[in-house]
């Protein structure tokens, strides 16, 4: 190996040694959580963002504390229209009248009192554009209309860049991250901005995380991220080597259930723990989705099913 190539191997690990170290003063309460829970609870119209008003915090943080989880991702909108909180500028943007597709409850802020009184943290989860089923949204912010991502630019960027901030700002320090979904390069989501979306999350919480899904797999895909998406649809056979990838804290999301947002459980308890102690032996951290209850009749608006929940507990225990 000639001289220039050690060099330029030894520029590149002192520069990963750093990326790293600087981003284990950022990521080292998530490392020490090991694991966490993410809900989708997505109103897909106007009954539904009316139960917004119904969502019980308190019975759902009990949950999570009696379960283990150390930290909670939810959902503050996606693809219908609606979303769980309040946005001026979004309402704004597209024209449409506060509580008319964004909620007038704030529920964010609400789970934000609940679970922090539990020791429990909260983290948000937003597309990283319009909703792709709102073509009013899409016309508004400048977007081709139609049932689908649409490809953007930096100039819709910046508008969505400004309905982040308004949450973050809102939410300051109550919320420690993000993740933001559907940054996919076919759609042209490039690290400008990533860059920019992850400003807008900092001005209102320096110590914000941040990461960006590039699809169904786990890698650091952009400089802005200080945790991998880590979407994994079949997640046993993915086990970290180490804490970080590329200077990136390694982490996965992956289903409880059948699919996203399902009750039930699709695999043994046993296969869960087995693969989740691999991946914390080696400084990794697993976050589990599970479905939300939508019924009143079987239970409090929100809540996890209790074979999750049970699920959830021994794959959690220390």
């Amino acid at each position: 190996m000639n001289k220039r190539l050690l060099s330029a191997c030894a520029g590149a690990l002192v520069a990963f040694s750093a990326l790293a170290a600087d981003n284990a003063a950022q990521t080292d309460w998530f490392q020490a959580a090991r694991i966490g829970a993410f809900m989708h609870f997505l109103p897909g119209g106007a009954a539904q963002l009316a139960q917004v008003n119904d969502f019980d915090v308190e019975a759902l943080a009990q949950q999570l504390e009696g379960m283990g989880a150390k930290y909670f991702v939810f959902t503050l909108g996606q693809n219908s229209g609606w979303f769980n909180a309040p946005n001026a500028t979004y309402d704004r943007i597209t024209g449409y009248q506060p509580g008319e597709r964004c909620a007038k409850r704030d529920l964010p802020l609400e789970l934000c009192h609940a679970l922090h009184a539990k020791g429990i943290r909260l983290l948000l989860y937003l597309p990283c554009q319009t909703p792709n089923r709102d073509a009013r949204a899409q016309k508004a912010f400048g977007l081709p209309q139609g049932p689908k991502d649409q490809p953007l630019d930096l100039a819709f960027a910046k508008q969505w860049a400004a309905v982040i901030h308004e949450w973050s700002a809102r939410y300051g320090d109550k919320v420690s991250g993000w993740w933001f979904d559907g940054g996919y390069q076919h759609i042209h989501f490039n690290e400008e901005l990533a860059r920019l979306y992850a400003d807008a999350v900092k001005r209102g919480n320096p110590k914000a995380l941040v990461t960006f899904n590039p699809g169904v797999k786990l890698i650091r895909y952009t400089q802005a991220e200080d945790y991998t998406a880590g979407e994994l649809n079949e997640p046993f056979s993915v086990v970290p080597t180490s804490r970080w990838v590329n200077g990136s804290q390694w982490h996965a999301l992956t289903f409880l259930g059948a699919t996203w947002g399902k009750r039930d459980v699709r695999q043994p308890t046993g296969r869960w723990r087995e693969w989740f102690q691999k991946v914390a032996a080696q400084g990794g951290v697993v976050t589990l989705d599970l479905g939300p209850n939508w019924d009143p009749k079987t239970g409090p608006i929100g809540a996890i099913a209790a074979e999750q929940a049970q699920q959830f507990r021994a794959i959690a225990r220390p």
